[in-house]
């Protein structure tokens, strides 16, 4: 037990468990240390103890708890030199707030730092009530953070006020120790002041050796790099800028630009903080493009010099190399054909888009041209020299996607490359990604996908390391994506992630007066512009409604021109109903023997499945016929044999259509040799779908 003790009262609580922590350090070995705050309430009255109280301030309040035969020391209070690094490398002339609870005890404290010679900080009293505060940002308190303004950006916490060598020594002499433990006490109080020392010696030491590093990186770059604080000092001046100006780094250092720049226009550019942007200017008899930004926090302006002829030149490489490896946009919006409204107007909401740096969800039916007006967008934007990299979706298993568009680290999966790979959203930084047949992608792939739109960086597989990105997304669909979403193969939110911007191109069908100049720029494309289409052929060419778009058009022209004769192409010309893309069974077709197509109405929407009718009728038949030979069938097979249909639909394109069929009941998935089955409901979606296909025929008239 200890023979002697104390009883210590304070306003806090943070401010009692601080100085009890203090004094069981330095004398708490041989002194039983009792302590209370106001704030937490003081269970009795204390007679015959020494009672040390925290500060003059609390004095009033507890003298109810002081009784009779008491010794009262008021702590004399220091800066908490545990934390006095964090002021000592504040910027010179900082402003800062100093903030404590009451007026006393804020004067106390700036007067304590000044005498301790931490003067090279504008230091503004802050409590609660004080007015006419200027809102500058930064705050300094000893553990009051509560009490800090909003408008601070930065509080620095140095931590509660400690209590001072001479109480200390003040406490030993009342109770009899000063003479025995005298030394004790101050040899522990000069080793907290050596370990500050040290702490400081090693902060300095780290600092000197990343400034000198820093030095090194800025030295080893190749653009000249100038910075200047906020009364046009030049506070930075490295190497290759000398080289490039031909100026000694010491005569520029620490003078004002004014003083060593003589262009007037240049020093006008520079020290405008407005906005980030470059210019070209002429220093020296050197041409250089200057970008400079401004730092708010420093209150700073960076200033980057290149060489504009070697930026040139550099640039005409790098295009190079974008065109040689195929990363570049291939169209522009001349290449979009058409003076009817609709493209008119499409065209000029997409160049007003382009201007943007925000994500574009275009929609559209297949051969609409998605990829020329993505390409077109990037070609008309900010980005239009960096790269351009398309991926479409509908073509790639899950697993090829991933690795594709992320990369991957060397090791994250049997046969991945020696080293990794860079993925496409790596390889796309600085420009666009088009991301084709969004539609097609599976939920696990749309999870991740819209993580990098949030957050704006990647992770390679089987990587640990977070990788930012600036890439601009540019997705595209022919699926009706809201369905999609009720169907619960689509998330919502990216959807709307994707849909920030949003583009519907027109189908040809409802554009048909743009075909006859469609049909112009595809002849003269080919290198056939003599060639003409009969009046009856262009007649018929213009009645159909072309459900495989602007694609299906010049797949059209281009069978003509190769099985006509001569230079005319005449009704013989046109291919029969096979080769064309029908919107159902019961769409006209053109061909030389179709005469009317009145009594080709759209087929009424299947309730159950309002989107891709056709293609779910198409998998559950052959579903169904496989199921009655007993033969087992999968995703893969069904595949293969939508190539010998009209639609050749991938692997992934068949996971997501079977994906809504189970969703609605019409088709169970089993593991083994068992394979896709058809359920009751699925076979009676097949006899209603039949039965509306037979009950009106479309009408073909022979050719006379």
């Amino acid at each position: 037990m200890h023979a002697k003790e104390i009883i210590l009262l304070t306003g806090t609580m943070e401010t009692r468990k601080m100085l009890v922590r203090q004094l069981q350090d330095v004398i708490g070995d041989f002194v039983r240390i009792h302590s209370y705050s106001y704030d937490e309430g003081i269970p009795q009255v204390f007679h015959s103890q020494l009672i040390i109280l925290s500060t003059s301030a609390i004095e009033e309040e507890t003298a109810p708890f002081i009784g009779s035969g008491c010794t009262v020391v008021v702590a004399k209070r220091t800066v908490n030199f545990e934390h006095i690094d964090k002021l000592l490398f504040l910027p010179e002339q900082t402003n800062a707030l100093y903030v404590n609870d009451a007026p006393e005890t804020v004067y106390e404290s700036i007067e304590t730092l000044l005498q301790l010679g931490i003067n090279h900080i504008n230091y503004i009293p802050f409590y609660p009530g004080k007015k006419n505060i200027p809102e500058v940002e930064i705050a300094i308190t000893p553990g009051e953070v509560n009490l800090v303004p909003s408008f601070i950006k930065e509080t620095v916490n140095i931590g509660p006020r400690l209590i001072d060598i001479t109480t200390i020594m003040t406490i030993l002499r009342h109770i009899g120790l000063l003479a025995q433990k005298g030394d004790i006490v101050s040899e522990k109080y000069i080793r907290k002041i050596i370990d500050l020392s040290k702490k400081l010696s090693k902060t300095s030491k780290e600092s000197d050796r990343l400034n000198k590093h820093l030095k090194q990186v800025l030295d080893g770059v190749n653009d000249g790099i100038l910075a200047v604080n906020s009364k046009g000092v030049i506070t930075v001046f490295n190497e290759n800028l000398q080289h490039m100006l031909g100026m000694f780094h010491a005569k520029a250092l620490g003078r004002h630009l004014r003083e060593v720049f003589h262009n007037s226009e240049l020093v006008s550019f520079v020290l405008n903080n407005s906005a980030e942007e470059s210019g070209w200017f002429s220093v020296l008899h050197s041409d250089v493009i200057v970008h400079r930004f401004y730092l708010e926090n420093e209150g700073a302006i960076v200033a980057t010099f290149k060489n504009a002829h070697e930026t040139i030149e550099m640039e005409k490489t790098f295009r190079r190399e974008l065109v040689k490896k195929g990363y570049i946009a291939k169209y522009t919006f001349s290449d979009i054909r058409g003076e009817s409204s609709a493209i008119e107007k499409c065209k000029q909401i997409a160049g007003k888009i382009a201007k943007t740096n925000l994500t574009v969800l275009i929609e559209g039916e297949s051969g609409t041209g998605k990829e020329l007006y993505a390409s077109a967008i990037h070609n008309e934007s900010l980005r239009r020299d960096g790269p351009f990299l398309a991926v479409n979706f509908s073509a790639l298993s899950d697993e090829l996607v991933e690795s594709e568009l992320f990369g991957y680290e060397e090791g994250a999966f049997t046969g991945a490359k020696k080293g990794g790979k860079i993925g496409l959203f790596e390889q796309a930084n600085g420009g666009t990604i088009f991301l084709d047949e969004i539609g097609d992608i599976s939920l696990k792939l749309q999870a991740r996908l819209l993580r990098v739109l949030q957050e704006k960086e990647i992770m390679r597989v089987g990587g640990n390391k977070i990788i930012p990105i600036d890439v601009r997304v540019i997705a595209a669909t022919n699926r009706n994506l809201l369905s999609m979403i009720e169907c619960g193969t689509f998330r919502e939110d990216l959807y709307h992630r994707l849909k920030i911007l949003y583009i519907h191109l027109p189908e040809l069908r409802n554009r048909k007066a743009d075909i006859p100049h469609l049909i112009k720029h595809f002849l003269s494309q080919s290198g056939r512009s003599h060639i003409q289409l009969l009046p009856e052929v262009m007649a018929r060419l213009m009645q159909y409604h072309w459900y495989g778009n602007v694609r299906e058009l010049k797949n059209t022209i281009d069978y003509m021109l190769a099985v006509c004769d001569g230079t005319f192409i005449t009704m013989n010309d046109i291919p029969n109903e096979s080769f064309f893309q029908r919107k159902s069974q019961r769409e006209p077709v053109i061909t030389a023997s179709f005469v009317s197509e009145t009594t080709a109405a759209p087929l009424p929407p299947v309730q159950e499945l309002p989107v891709d009718h056709e293609e779910f009728l198409f998998i559950l038949k052959l579903i169904h016929s496989f199921n009655q030979k007993g033969e087992s069938i999968g995703r893969k097979k069904i595949a293969e044999k939508t190539q010998e249909w009209h639609k050749d639909l991938s692997e992934q394109q068949i996971r997501s259509r079977l994906k809504a069929l189970e969703q609605r009941g019409y088709v169970v998935t089993t593991r083994g040799r068992v394979g896709i089955k058809l359920t009751r409901p699925g076979v009676d979606y097949i006899n209603v779908s039949l039965h509306a296909n037979t009950s009106k025929e479309m009408e073909v008239i022979p050719h006379a």
